[in-house]
């Protein structure tokens, strides 16, 4: 057994996870027919994104179908995807920003979701001042029962790394906000294991999984994503130290790779859901 084989074996030891399938993954089809597959393909919940879930909506038989065809597959909503523009906001676009979130937070409510995901601006300031907004957003979730995961940004200038998103998640203090750690972020915001150390489990609201090709980080892009496995990332060692720190959530596969788009979805998934399997989540 080699170590990375080791890692798999230790962590699927540890805990249960949990498999998520983020649609973004299966792109070109409609939703209907993803919540379909990752039923067929035997992920636990999916992750939905609010402007596609706004159209299958209207097209369909409002939020309420949606949340029965999650009901009939089995399928929880384990987030939703996403709100910006609330951290650092630019003169007059917080009432956009927030206007926006109210939207995505009462859908969340209604389709009983796991935490909406909420990205970290690409702009720098105080981190004071970070906390600040965050905890105003997380306030706002409140009202609907919403929990708030802070997802930093390997290409943004600040919050790249998981360090500066827990100092924010810190600082804001509040009971319904916490961190989603994306594998790809990680890699290309330069973080390392070292970071994962002070987290908490029930901080952590959700992890974005996926590998990157042995390139150097600021040449990876979204698109470069790929199945775990197939890259370079310990996401063995990750997905055990999370676990030892008591995560327990949802691992959403998060792929924006053009040639999986452009396959057969129900082969992505099952692939998707083989590869999850491989390195031990």
């Amino acid at each position: 057994m080699n170590a990375r084989e080791q890692c798999a074996q230790e962590a699927s030891t540890i805990v249960s996870f949990k498999r998520a399938l983020n649609l973004i993954t299966i792109r070109n089809v409609p939703l209907a027919k993803k919540l379909e597959i990752a039923r067929a393909t035997g992920y636990d919940g999916v992750g939905l994104w609010v402007d596609e879930t706004d159209q299958a909506a209207r097209d369909g038989e409002g939020i309420e179908g949606i949340s029965r065809a999650l009901k009939h597959h089995g399928l929880a909503a384990a987030e939703l995807c996403f709100v910006e523009g609330w951290m650092y906001p630019e003169e007059g676009a917080r009432a956009r920003a927030y206007e926006h979130a109210e939207h995505a937070f009462r859908m969340a409510q209604a389709l009983n979701c796991g935490c909406v995901a909420a990205c970290a601006s690409n702009g720098s300031g105080e981190l004071e001042e970070a906390a600040s907004d965050f905890g105003e957003l997380c306030d706002l979730a409140r009202r609907f029962g919403v929990r708030v995961a802070l997802e930093f940004v390997g290409g943004a200038q600040q919050v790249k790394d998981v360090r500066t998103a827990w100092q924010i998640v810190e600082l804001a203090g509040r009971a319904n906000g916490g961190l989603l750690i994306d594998t790809f972020h990680f890699y290309k915001g330069g973080s390392d294991l070292e970071d994962l150390e002070p987290l908490t489990g029930d901080k952590v609201f959700l992890v974005h999984i996926n590998d990157a090709p042995d390139l150097p980080p600021a040449e990876v892009e979204d698109g470069d994503r790929v199945f775990p496995g197939d890259g370079t990332l310990p996401l063995e060692v990750i997905a055990a130290t999370l676990a030892s720190k008591g995560y327990a959530g949802f691992y959403s596969l998060e792929l924006f790779n053009e040639d999986y788009w452009a396959a057969d979805p129900y082969m992505v998934a099952q692939e998707g859901m083989r590869s999850l399997q491989r390195v031990g989540i």
